[in-house]
């Protein structure tokens, strides 16, 4: 397994843009993921959801972190709309968000995380085949018991 656990692979292009449950190493730091992604020329979202445990907290930690414009409507759409936006957020490679602490929201209001996964996996989708793809990591140990059904990135 490379140090990023397969991060490098989707940064240079080797790995297919996607939705992916993350296996990374236990010393891998936030920095590291955000220097990788940057060095790369990936424009890198941090999503820290370790207390986000429903819809209204999920949409407001992405207005902050993915620095939404001031127009966000704080529904679901609004964040399609956002997600296949992204004229604010500049690129020259990719779009890399990393969902760390999904789990909270995925255990607590698994139907507004459902919706976030389709919304995602759709934005991804709509940037798969550009100049600039998105990709979506949620960091996982590989316990979760309640992990969605999603290819690993390793």
């Amino acid at each position: 397994m490379s140090e990023l656990g397969g991060l490098e692979g989707l940064l240079a292009g080797k790995t297919a843009p996607g939705v992916f449950l993350w296996s990374i190493p236990g010393s891998t730091r936030r920095s590291d993921v955000v220097d990788a992604a940057k060095g790369a020329g990936w424009l890198p979202f941090w999503l820290a959801g370790q207390t986000v445990t429903d819809k209204d907290e999920f949409l407001e930690m992405c207005v902050e972190s993915l620095e939404f414009p001031d127009w966000f409507g704080h529904n679901w759409d609004a964040l399609a709309d956002c997600l296949t936006d992204l004229t604010w957020a500049t690129t020259m490679a990719g779009y890399l968000i990393v969902y760390a602490g999904w789990q909270a929201l995925a255990q607590e209001d698994p139907e507004s995380f459902a919706t976030a996964m389709e919304i995602f996996k759709e934005s991804v989708d709509l940037w798969r085949d550009t100049e600039t793809p998105m990709a979506v990591l949620l960091p996982a140990t590989g316990d979760e018991d309640f992990a969605p059904d999603l290819p690993r990135l390793s």
